[in-house]
């Protein structure tokens, strides 16, 4: 088997993993949560980009955290097991990695609901 297929397989087998396992153990349990009480990522977000947590649709921001923690999860863990041999270059080169991911695909996040919401004030205010 080519092994570019076969990374591709195992890629999409661990993404679909952590994101079931990201499911059930947290949107799910989330469920009950009231408003008030917001996962931390949220809290982040709100914090560092201004955003206003109650003009965000709940559930949708469960599953887009979801799907971008199980992407951060993923790509480090294949960079880590296929790129480096030591493995203590793999714990730090994974701490690394995951900080950077956490930064970038957080702030991406933010940005989009911070245009979003700046969207929503220009069209209230024409």
């Amino acid at each position: 088997m080519n092994i570019y297929l076969q990374l591709l397989i195992e890629t999409i087998i661990i993404f679909v993993a952590v994101f079931l396992l990201n499911y059930l153990l947290f949107v799910r349990k989330n469920k009950k949560l009231k408003k008030d009480d917001m996962p931390l990522e949220l809290i982040y977000l709100a914090n560092i980009y201004d955003i206003d947590p109650k003009k965000i649709n709940f559930r949708k921001f469960q599953y887009t955290y979801s799907l971008i923690n199980s992407f951060i999860i993923t790509t480090t863990y294949l960079l880590v097991i296929y790129l480096i041999k030591s493995m203590i270059i793999k714990v730090v080169a994974g701490i690394v990695i995951l900080i950077l991911l956490i930064i970038i695909c957080y702030g991406l996040l933010g940005r989009y609901y911070q245009s979003k919401q700046n969207k929503t004030k220009q069209s209230k205010t024409k």
